[in-house]
């Protein structure tokens, strides 16, 4: 296999059409027909389906299809490390956050990436944790904010923060606990508005676990919302509480459309950490990044803008970077 064989293939599936992807790449029509055909020999399988409409993906060829953005963004990566001196903090950093966690950290650390280090392009992806735990391991993803709960022998985990997580429930809750803090048994009294579970590595995972452990019954939900943004509308609609960590709706609290209450149970919390491949080689822009984000989480917590987290003071595994 050829690099322009993927190049061409992921062409044609992004426009979704033979014609348009050979006027993207100005190329014949007819070489990027051959190219396709070679590969698809190659691999004895059918990677395309063509119909009037238009041209598809195969099952074979939805796998291919991000194995090869994997592998492209790699020889990239290669590329530009080569060109450059070992010395120079240069490149692109494609960096994953739950949705849990980008509205606390997402805009700090764009601040921090371009005034330490402008020859840097940062593209920051706001994901939901199944996919970007696949993205990471696929290579799509150079580092990523998560919990400890990827396959050790792919993924170094450093922690960095701990986050307590709390009952949220509307203003008007007619059936709202008295303020002050809750049991594990009142925070779980009622059904939750909560993330589904192939979603919910980073909050509906540590429910579950932390009932599992108290040998409680499974948790009666009142929905399933993949959306941080849409759950929180729903929970300040009352349609129900919910329990995440308190920095998640800083804001809502802050204003008054949400009310929170410390769990009174050492197992609801979450160590969020730096996940980077083991399999993927280093790069100076890569270091710097992870370097970057130990600082800006360190500061956040450490000033309270990011509420009811802890700092787990420790190197990153790129400490030294940029330094």
């Amino acid at each position: 296999m050829e690099l322009r064989q993927f190049k061409y293939f992921l062409a044609i599936v992004d426009n979704k059409s033979l014609s348009r992807a050979a006027e993207h790449l100005h190329v014949a029509q007819s070489a990027l027909s051959k190219q396709i055909a070679e590969l698809e020999s190659e691999l004895g399988v059918q990677l395309l389906s063509r119909s009037r409409n238009g041209v598809a993906t195969t099952e074979a060829g939805k796998v291919f299809y991000e194995y090869a953005l994997g592998i492209t963004k790699q020889i990239s990566d290669a590329r530009a490390a080569v060109l450059r001196s070992s010395d120079t903090v240069v490149g692109s950093v494609v960096a994953a956050l739950p949705q849990s966690v980008a509205a606390t950290l997402a805009l700090p650390l764009m601040r921090a990436v371009s005034r330490r280090y402008p020859n840097i392009l940062l593209h920051l992806n706001e994901e939901l944790t199944g996919n970007m735990a696949d993205q990471l391991l696929a290579g799509r993803v150079d580092v990523a904010i998560f919990t400890e709960t990827m396959p050790p022998r792919d993924i170094a985990f450093t922690p960095l923060v701990e986050e307590a997580f709390v009952l949220m429930h509307a203003p008007q809750d007619a059936n709202a606990p008295p303020p002050g803090d809750v049991t594990l048994e009142q925070s779980v009294a009622r059904p939750l508005v909560l993330p589904s579970p192939q979603h919910g590595h980073c909050t509906r995972w540590i429910v579950d676990d932390a009932l599992e452990r108290a040998g409680h019954p499974p948790q009666r939900i009142a929905a399933e919302i993949n959306s941080v943004y849409v759950l929180k509308s729903a929970v300040e609609a009352g349609i129900g509480p919910t329990i995440m960590p308190l920095g998640l709706a800083q804001r809502e609290v802050e204003d008054g459309r949400l009310v929170a209450h410390r769990i009174a149970s050492g197992d609801m919390v979450r160590v969020l950490g730096l996940c980077v491949s083991r399999h993927l080689p280093e790069s100076n822009a890569k270091r710097a990044i992870c370097h970057l984000i130990n600082e800006v989480v360190r500061d956040l917590c450490e000033s309270g803008q990011w509420s009811g987290a802890r700092y787990l003071a420790g190197a990153t595994p790129y400490a030294k970077a940029g330094n």
